[in-house]
């Protein structure tokens, strides 16, 4: 490999890896407010006018971290983009898979989590007036519509499908023979089938025992994460991934767990 090629590898890992934490970070700093100033996640659960009610209690803040989730996840999406280059020895079938499903998991939840800085606060703002109390009454259906296509069909079940896909084929592409991670390789696919598994979840009835697969899951998630980012720096020149370390992964995933799971217990 040409000197120029591998300085070119060398800067596409380093804007992977920084963007992975930069990704991390931010989600977890912004679920953790959603759950201080909104009930979040618990509050989905409610009917539409305690939803928007609590909302315009705390808008500024609300806004504020849904819109760092937005932008976190299309870091990610770069992130998964430029780290495909870095994967590049490995190209095959199903590192084009892992793009495709990183870029529409984080494109989808984008998409999920920009409704509520820009279309919820008016409806907010009506559930707060007396005086629009019976425009608000006509537009909820249209609230309602809208939070199910964006929030559960395309922010869910499509985003936690592409979710999945991504995991899985990251997985198979580590435990190809050249970058040679079978162990973790595995992990990452053992969690992108858990995901899938966990989308039954909103069926309910039996289903309802899968409820803790979510939380379980991303905190993995950001662990696998946080290894390739850091494995990714360990590497030498020309060299995709370098040594893989288990400790972040440990550290990473307890600590995403512990934060995500007041939301979710």
């Amino acid at each position: 490999m040409l000197r120029n090629e591998i300085e070119v590898l060398n800067n596409h890992k380093r804007f992977a890896a920084y963007a992975i934490v930069l990704f991390v970070c931010g989600s977890l700093v912004a679920y953790l407010g959603l759950v201080q100033a909104f009930d979040f996640p618990d509050i989905l659960r409610r009917s539409p006018q305690e939803i928007l009610v609590k909302f315009h209690a705390n808008e500024t803040w609300v806004r504020a971290f849904y819109y760092i989730f937005a932008v976190s996840h299309l870091v990610l999406a770069a992130a998964v983009l430029v780290s495909a280059r870095a994967l590049k020895v490995a190209e095959g079938p199903w590192l084009t898979i892992a793009v495709a499903g990183g870029v529409a998991y984080a494109l989808t939840q984008t998409i999920g989590f920009l409704r509520w800085p820009f279309l919820v606060p008016q409806f907010a703002d009506m559930a707060t007036n007396a005086e629009s109390t019976a425009s608000l009454e006509a537009a909820l259906p249209i609230l309602e519509a809208f939070h199910r296509y964006a929030g559960i069909a395309i922010g869910e079940n499509l985003s936690f499908w592409a979710m999945s896909a991504w995991l899985v084929g990251m997985g198979v592409t580590l435990r190809n023979p050249i970058i040679g991670h079978r162990k973790i390789g595995g992990l990452w696919i053992a969690t992108g089938c858990a995901v899938m598994v966990y989308t039954f979840e909103q069926f309910g009835g039996a289903f309802s025992v899968l409820s803790p697969l979510l939380l379980t899951t991303h905190g993995i998630a950001y662990g696998l994460l946080i290894l390739f980012a850091w494995s990714t720096l360990e590497s030498t020149d020309g060299e995709a991934i370098g040594r893989i370390h288990p400790m972040p992964l440990v550290l990473v995933s307890l600590f995403s767990i512990t934060i995500i799971a007041p939301g979710i217990i």
